[in-house]
């Protein structure tokens, strides 16, 4: 079972590095975040596809070096230059075809909280992989994008007002524990345009939001949730969910968007929840974490 992301607990962080300017950016922010959680140990990773590996090989192998020295050699030495965190860490090399079903291998082998990943815009590198790690991985994923800030004072959550969800309230208290930070719950909502010829809008909208408010007062008292914490509705009008959420967060600076593996409609552990799917493959300029 997944464990519960809390400051009490000494966490346990992978970092899967790739050799690309996304590495520095990630040492430096897992530098950060070594300051504002406990954290246990850190595991540095790398994997070197098989394939490329054959490639290579008879370059080396005649001067009696070998591709795994020559990786590790390249991320110590990018390690010692980003990392400035004290806790201990670990640099694992691994070859594998597949980096996401080593990735996980590891993350259970090691009993990994949290495995943290670059969100790349500019830099090299597509979506598909994390996609693949947050189906299979039993633990939580944390997405880095470039533009991260050192900082996690503002938390936003997105919910669909489901059980799954609602465990994100949890994890973001334990995020602002010691920043002192805010958390905003958020639920985008949406009337179809076609009832709009038939129907009052102003009116409509109204009762929306009045049904919204009573929705999370239940909602809150199911799952002990604050009171005090505040909640926005947003109406989606023409942007799809997933657009709706990265403006707001943009707009009113939010620091990190937490969001559970799965919505309330989920058929099955193995799927992702849809909205979760497309925040993944989405290039925001605030971290990104995925609860398991």
């Amino acid at each position: 079972m997944t464990q519960k992301i809390n400051l009490e607990n000494n966490l346990k962080l992978m970092v899967a590095l790739d050799l690309t300017e996304m590495d520095p950016i990630l040492l430096q922010y897992v530098s950060f975040l070594c300051k504002v959680w406990n954290i246990e140990h850190v595991y540095f990773t790398h994997n070197i596809k098989q394939y490329k590996l054959y490639d290579l090989y008879d370059e080396f192998l005649d001067e009696g070096i070998t591709i795994e020295e020559i990786v590790d050699r390249g991320l110590q030495k990018t390690v010692d230059k980003n990392y400035t965190a004290s806790v201990p860490y670990t640099v694992v090399i691994t070859s594998d075809d597949y980096t996401e079903s080593i990735l996980t291998h590891l993350a259970s082998e090691y009993k990994i909280d949290i495995v943290i990943a670059g969100n790349k815009d500019e830099l090299q590198g597509t979506g598909a992989l994390n996609q693949k790690l947050a189906r299979m991985l039993d633990c939580n994923m944390l997405l880095v994008p470039e533009e991260a800030k050192h900082h996690i004072n503002n938390v936003l959550v997105p919910t669909d007002f489901s059980s799954d969800s609602a465990r994100c309230f949890n994890v973001a208290e334990s995020l602002v524990a010691r920043s002192g930070g805010t958390i905003e719950g958020l639920h985008v909502y949406n009337i179809p345009s076609v009832f709009f010829p038939y129907i009052n809008t102003e009116k409509a909208i109204d009762k929306t939001k009045t049904h919204l408010k009573e929705r999370v007062k239940q909602f809150k008292k199911r799952y002990s949730i604050s009171e005090n914490l505040p909640f926005r509705y947003i109406d989606r009008e023409n942007l799809s969910v997933v657009e709706a959420i990265e403006i707001h967060a943009e707009k009113d600076g939010f620091d990190i968007i937490v969001v559970s593996a799965r919505g309330g409609n989920n058929i099955t552990s193995l799927f992702l929840g849809s909205i979760t799917n497309d925040l993944l493959i989405r290039n925001r300029k605030m971290p990104l974490l995925v609860v398991k």
